[in-house]
């Protein structure tokens, strides 16, 4: 499996001699209205702070989510983007097999496989929606270490409800099974979350990032939550100073400028998966088609569903018209 990933906007730019600025990056899923404007204002007034070494235990930011969550700060464990937390697992707690339903994010099979780690997978159908059958998935954790869960699923967009989710880690948990549970797209249904669980449970670790709904890729903010024990374990390991200051400072004001937060978006994510039915055509070479006009889109092969299944992000009105205006054009 390939490791590309959406938003890579600087290949795009040298590849198809294009300014960064022409392109309209569906392939990527950020909250299209951007960062807080406090949060902006707040870097910007903060610079300074890149003269000082950043606070180790990211204690205000800790704090901050805490509150956010209504968890003990304690709980929490932050780094350097959910990617590095992703491989971080593994590494630390050496599990010998993993299961992983699939399509699902790629990072999961990379952090694995550096980790020597074997994989099982649960091969999610096409003709199913690709939905989770939580009956079938428990019946595959025997012979498990630890399961990683995408919820939702990137790039299905598939929301496996709170109850089906906890009911398969409780089921884990009789089997001494740890569940990695990504909630990184969780906020546009933020009460499906099992955050508040993965402190009071043996196996639980939820992941939690600042890159979509809070629109801050570049700063590269992730945490973690989960038991002491657990967080104690990967904390040992984690290095000095994992997350700069400008993002700590970033990361603490978004949390509490409640006007940002407080957006409707009715979808369980801000992304769509679609399906080429057209024998002439794959997702790759739509790619390139559509990156020659500035706009990307997300081509799901390295997912593990074929050449055919594409992603796109939800974005502002006039650029979602234009990608429909292309897409007509094209099919």
């Amino acid at each position: 499996m390939n490791n590309n990933h959406g938003g890579n906007i600087y290949e795009a730019a040298k590849k198809y001699s294009l300014k960064k600025d022409e392109i309209i990056d569906f392939s990527s899923n950020i909250n299209p209205l951007g960062i807080s404007n406090k949060a902006l204002k707040g870097l910007r007034d903060n610079l300074k702070h890149i003269e000082r070494y950043p606070d180790s235990n990211s204690t205000g930011l800790r704090e901050a989510i805490g509150r956010y969550h209504s968890i003990n700060p304690e709980n929490i464990l932050v780094g350097n983007g959910v990617t590095a937390l992703i491989h971080h697992i593994p590494r630390v707690l050496r599990p010998k097999r993993v299961l992983m339903p699939v399509p699902t994010f790629s990072e999961y099979e990379s952090a694995c496989r550096a980790s020597g780690t074997k994989i099982k997978y649960i091969r999610l159908e096409d003709a199913d929606g690709f939905r989770i059958d939580e009956e079938k998935l428990i019946r595959c954790l025997d012979n498990t270490d630890l399961l990683f869960l995408c919820n939702p699923n990137n790039p299905t967009g598939q929301l496996l409800p709170r109850k089906g989710v906890l009911k398969i880690a409780d089921k884990a948990e009789k089997k001494g099974v740890i569940v990695v549970l990504d909630e990184v797209f969780i906020d546009y249904a933020e009460r499906e979350s099992l955050i508040k669980e993965a402190v009071r449970k043996k196996n639980l670790i939820v992941l939690r990032a600042f890159t979509k709904f809070f629109a801050m890729p570049g700063l590269r903010l992730g945490y973690i939550a989960a038991n002491s024990k657990i967080i104690n374990m990967l904390k040992g390991e984690m290095g000095t100073w994992p997350v700069n200051s400008l993002a700590q400072i970033a990361g603490e004001i978004t949390l509490n400028d409640r006007d940002y937060i407080l957006m409707p978006f009715p979808s369980s994510t801000n992304f769509i998966l679609i399906r080429i039915k057209s024998n002439g055509l794959d997702a790759p070479k739509l790619y390139n088609i559509l990156a020659k006009r500035g706009i990307l889109i997300r081509d799901c092969t390295n997912f593990g569903v074929g050449n055919k299944f594409f992603r796109v992000a939800v974005k502002k009105r006039r650029e979602n018209i234009r990608l429909l205006t292309e897409m007509r054009g094209i099919f």
